[in-house]
């Protein structure tokens, strides 16, 4: 049986991944251009910040950093 802290890594984890692929649909479709997709990034920064001197806070700014930089980012 996993522990609660598993739990809340699996589920941490897993609505990272639905919110990138998400994101990540939406821009191929159109439907969010690119400047709407680098909002939501910022937006999901800003909300980080409180818990960014945790590791997992951390490595969560390091993944949406890595998203800004990447596909979404302002270079294209």
């Amino acid at each position: 049986m996993a522990t609660s802290e598993e739990l809340l890594g699996g589920t941490s984890l897993a609505g990272g991944v639905l919110a990138a692929a998400l994101l990540e649909a939406l821009f191929d479709k159109g439907i969010l251009n690119l400047e709407e997709s680098r909002a939501v990034l910022d937006r999901a920064m800003k909300n980080l910040a409180p818990m960014m001197q945790t590791s997992t806070g951390f490595q969560a700014a390091g993944i949406i950093g890595a998203l800004q930089r990447g596909k979404f980012s302002a270079r294209r």
